[in-house]
């Protein structure tokens, strides 16, 4: 037993030596940007260059939304990071948005359809320990419900991601 527990001692101060290391290269979370939703995924190509996906694919009930986009973020990091940091950056995405609406217990029918949005924006990450970052953002957005309407309005969002590597 006292081998079991040196054994899981030594694995974890190990984890903590090396959980300093951790570049943000390739993180894993949630991400909302009101009205979406959903599960993310971000990767570092550089320190300051990151690819986003997120995918919300939660729609159902009544009217039911799913969305699936990308967006590459510009962060303005400090080289100088302790323990905690607050990096800002910037935002560009294009994502694309079903939406499915079943009326028909009310006698109305159902419909549905698919459009392209694209966002532009800005926010903040806090970093704390380098591998749990917590972000807000604000932006404007843009929604082509069909051809010649869409729909233009500012953006709130935020996230958690857990960073692995």
């Amino acid at each position: 037993m006292k081998k079991v527990i040196f054994l899981a001692v030594l694995l974890f101060s190990t984890y903590l030596t090396h959980s300093q290391d951790v570049k943000r290269t390739l993180g894993v979370g949630l991400q909302s940007s009101l009205p979406t939703y959903g599960l993310s995924v971000k990767y570092g190509i550089t320190k300051q260059s990151v690819v986003q996906a997120t995918i919300a694919p939660f729609g159902s009930g009544i009217f039911s939304t799913n969305f699936y986009g990308g967006r590459y973020i510009h962060r303005f990091t400090d080289d100088d990071q302790g323990k905690v940091s607050l990096d800002p950056y910037v935002f560009a995405g294009v994502g694309l948005m079903t939406f499915k609406t079943d009326l028909s217990g009310f006698g109305l029918g159902s419909s549905s359809d698919s459009f392209i949005s694209y966002s532009l924006g800005g926010g903040v990450e806090l970093l704390v320990a380098r591998k749990l970052g917590i972000s807000a953002e604000i932006g404007y957005g843009k929604m082509n419900i069909i051809d010649g309407l869409g729909v233009n309005s500012i953006l709130a969002g935020g996230g958690i991601h857990f960073y692995i590597f």
